[in-house]
């Protein structure tokens, strides 16, 4: 199991990944994967090319965030874990979003895949030249919290979200040290 950038080659399994988070987390489905258009081949090539404007440089020009979209797979057809990398925070990614984010599909959490991707994404950050890492989630969300703080996530703060589809959505906000 390896961290991949977001690849046309993905697009099967990407599919299946949607799938199971629109029948079994809608929640998340519905603020970090849905789109205007249902999933399908043509909308997932739209979606990686849209990725790959998105991740400029390593060294981002100002007012402009860098996004890097990540997957782990278990095999060709099984991606266990979607990740994103962003920085320089802005003033919304900063509440909310903060620099890595990771996604296991419903049907393959409790296996410690969360643990493992965030791992994988901060290796990735630590490549980037990031001294430090924010990484957030519902403020609710236990096992989300669990594995930020397996991972040597610090409690900062609680705050309430600034994004439209998430308005008071309480969120915990938990910083990374690399050195």
């Amino acid at each position: 199991m390896k961290l991949e950038e977001l690849q046309f080659e993905h697009a099967s399994a990407f599919l299946a990944m949607m799938e199971d988070f629109k029948i079994n987390d809608a929640k998340t489905y519905a603020r970090h994967f849905r789109r205007k258009v249902e999933w399908n081949e043509f909308e997932f090539k739209k979606y990686v090319t849209e990725c790959a404007v998105e991740r400029m440089d390593w060294r981002p020009k100002p007012k402009k965030i860098s996004r890097t979209h990540y997957i782990v797979r278990e095999n060709p057809a099984t991606i266990i874990g979607y990740g994103l990398m962003q920085f320089p925070l802005d003033e919304i990614t900063e509440i909310d979003g903060g620099n890595l984010w990771v996604a296991v599909p419903p049907q393959l959490r409790g296996r410690g895949n969360g643990s493992f991707c965030l791992s994988l994404l901060l290796f990735e950050a630590v490549r980037a030249g990031l001294r430090r890492v924010l990484v957030t989630c519902s403020a609710g969300d236990k096992i989300a919290r669990r594995v930020i703080e397996k991972n040597r996530g610090v409690f900062v703060d609680q705050v309430i979200s600034p994004i439209k589809d998430a308005q008071n959505e309480l969120i915990a906000r938990h910083w990374i040290q690399f050195r």
